[in-house]
């Protein structure tokens, strides 16, 4: 007879430890669950942004191929242009002296200037230079 209600207490406590433990496994698949969940939405940004990249490389590709046969057509009509130019100078002698006249030494002073390894070096450049004079106001030229 003792037996018996050892053993129902022994079953009660059984139940507590499998209640417990199946409430634990409960916790934990809600968990799992949520990652998945978390781990799905993380997957289907990714998508949608490699979508988005390979839609900009698309854009960019085709911009590439404008700005390259662009390129190609400024370069013929560079060189139609250069053409027609030697064609003229060769045509007309008058042409051709004007051509070879030197400029003036202020006009080719204004086409000097230093090699610039950035633009920082460049507007320092400016800044540094001479101004030029206020057209209102009178030099001592005069």
């Amino acid at each position: 007879m003792r037996l018996l209600p050892a053993l129902l207490a022994g079953m009660v406590l059984l139940i507590a430890i499998l209640l417990l433990s199946n409430r634990s496994l409960q916790h934990d698949l809600n968990n799992a669950g949520l990652q998945r969940d978390a781990l799905a939405a993380q997957v289907k940004q990714r998508e949608q942004l490699i979508t988005v990249l390979n839609q900009q490389m698309r854009q960019r590709e085709q911009a590439e191929l404008a700005l390259r046969e662009d390129l190609s057509t400024a370069r013929q009509m560079m060189q139609s242009r250069e053409k027609q130019r030697q064609r003229s100078l060769h045509e007309n002698l008058q042409t051709r002296q004007w051509a070879d006249t030197g400029l003036p030494a202020d006009v080719s002073r204004l086409h000097q200037r230093p090699a610039f390894s950035s633009a920082i070096d460049y507007l320092r450049w400016l800044s540094g230079g001479q101004l030029m004079p206020d057209p209102g106001q009178q030099t001592g030229h005069q």
